[in-house]
């Protein structure tokens, strides 16, 4: 199984576009299917009475006006913070809207997922896997979705149950991630790369048939050429816009 990618390098809106936008809220996601992205990152958590919610922290302090631990919360005290401002309101988005909004649009999603493994949060941990999972199979999404996580143990889990029925976007170096018990060779799809410039990550990862993705630190326009060259199939990007006007002004992917 393979995403479908665009041109030489895919663009994924980090966020939506969290650049013009408040991250991880509808407007955002909306306005990046709008500018042209090929597929929306999010960040899903577990509320305390086990709802998925987008949002990217362990609490709500930075993105909303609220304060305290989104495990702490339900999702009825969640939907009630204001996620924009006075001027331009959101409300943090359930998972399954995004889904839903992915379900009706030609568009892939990443989702990362923000429940990382400790013996006190194994349980939440399985739950938040598992529930992402009942909902993309929901919707009949497996072919469009990447599972995302800083944490191996989540990554781990998936492949452990599920094998590589779902493809698994993990980070390099390995050792950015945590909990790491597998050879991540084995299990990934594809991988991250902070250290954006260094050619051999690139090519140790196409060796191993993973494919190399850049992060959103990647702005410049010759940075960009030189990662599509070393072989990147995809961006994530704060700003979509930006991003797909500089590729097609390399030629890397059509007007």
């Amino acid at each position: 199984m393979k995403l479908k990618h665009v041109g030489k390098m895919t663009v994924a809106a980090h966020r939506g576009d969290c650049y013009n936008y408040y991250e991880n809220t509808m407007t955002a996601f909306k306005c990046a299917i709008q500018l042209g992205a090929d597929m929306i990152e999010t960040d899903v958590h577990l509320t305390k009475d086990e709802a998925l919610v987008l949002i990217h922290d362990d609490t709500v302090d930075r993105t909303t006006d609220g304060k305290g631990k989104v495990a702490d919360m339900t999702a009825e005290e969640l939907f009630k913070l204001n996620a924009g401002d006075a001027n331009n309101p959101e409300t943090i988005p359930c998972f399954e809207d995004v889904v839903k909004l992915v379900a009706s649009h030609n568009i892939m999603l990443n989702i990362e997922i923000k429940e990382y493994y400790s013996e006190e949060n194994e349980q939440r941990c399985i739950s938040c896997i598992e529930k992402v999972i009942e909902i993309v199979e929901k919707y009949n999404l497996r072919e469009k979705i990447v599972l995302n996580s800083f944490d191996a143990w989540v990554l781990e889990y998936v492949y452990k149950k599920y094998g590589k029925k779902y493809m698994l976007h993990g980070f390099y170096p390995y050792s950015i991630m945590q909990n790491v018990a597998l050879n991540p060779d084995d299990y990934l799809y594809c991988a991250c790369i902070f250290a954006d410039q260094n050619k051999a990550y690139y090519d140790y990862l196409i060796e191993k048939d993973i494919e190399p993705w850049i992060g959103a630190g990647v702005t410049q326009k010759n940075r960009l050429n030189i990662c599509a060259a070393y072989g990147a199939k995809l961006i994530t990007t704060n700003n979509p816009a930006d991003a797909i006007h500089k590729l097609k002004e390399l030629g890397l992917r059509d007007e």
